[in-house]
């Protein structure tokens, strides 16, 4: 019996007396692909750290593969991670940074390169792994930060913005390869993005905006019931952008 990898609950959250984030409730079913789509300040980025626990939750409920996000210990377990603003140590190796994470698993270098051997060679990272990062162009930074993230088989992997500032190329090969993770690893993807070029039209979506979710469900769907030709003629009627 399939549960949700993800789901938020009435979350609301506040910064000082300023909320960010109002009732907000959605969830990611097990072993698939989900958008979080919204502009920049919409509450995208709140979302991921009350997920990832750099905030703390003020109200409503989180749940990670049905653990409560208060039992972290549990909850954070099988998560794997990638964050908007690279993460990567600079002056080591991809190896050497995919050591360190590893022992912070509690896995020796053997069992780091191990878990992760099938994607080095996907992400096509097998002649890199003896480079140093600042040697590296973005899209290949992207995807060993993207690499890390799978040692140790997370059942979840959340992505905050992971291809901004990429050139198209690289987007979509990291796109297109995280979507594939779903189906070949089982594995549960958030995948926040404000890109909507990012968004297929058979893909599962909440739509924010000012800290509300104004919309959800699968796009075509959502762009028949709204009778709109595309999602970004959807999105600005929801939302009253001009155009």
């Amino acid at each position: 019996m399939k549960y949700n990898s993800l789901e938020f609950k009435n979350v609301s959250f506040s910064y000082d007396v300023k909320e960010v984030l109002k009732d907000i409730s959605f969830s990611i079913k097990e072993a698939s692909f989900f958008v979080l789509l919204g502009l920049n300040g919409a509450g995208k980025s709140t979302i991921f750290s009350l997920t990832t626990r750099l905030l703390k939750l003020q109200k409503g409920e989180i749940y990670i593969n049905n653990f409560p996000i208060k039992d972290y210990s549990n909850a954070l377990k099988d998560i794997g991670i990638v964050f908007q603003e690279p993460t990567l140590d600079l002056d080591l190796t991809v190896k050497q940074n995919l050591y360190y994470y590893g022992a912070l698993k509690g896995l020796d270098f053997k069992q780091t390169i191990f878990t992760i051997e099938d994607e080095i060679k996907k992400l096509e990272l097998e002649n890199h792994l003896d480079t140093q990062v600042r040697n590296l162009n973005g899209g290949h930074r992207r995807r060993v930060e993207i690499l890390r993230a799978l040692i140790n088989k997370p059942k979840l992997l959340l992505l905050d913005e992971p291809t901004v500032g990429l050139d198209l190329k690289s987007r979509f090969d990291i796109l297109n390869y995280v979507k594939e993770l779903v189906n070949t690893n089982n594995i549960s993807v958030l995948w926040i993005t404000h890109l909507f070029d990012e968004v297929d039209e058979n893909d599962d979506i909440s739509i924010i905006k000012d800290g509300k979710i104004i919309e959800s469900g699968i796009v075509k769907e959502i762009i028949n019931k709204h009778n709109k030709a595309n999602l970004i003629d959807t999105f600005n009627a929801l939302t009253k952008v001009e155009k």
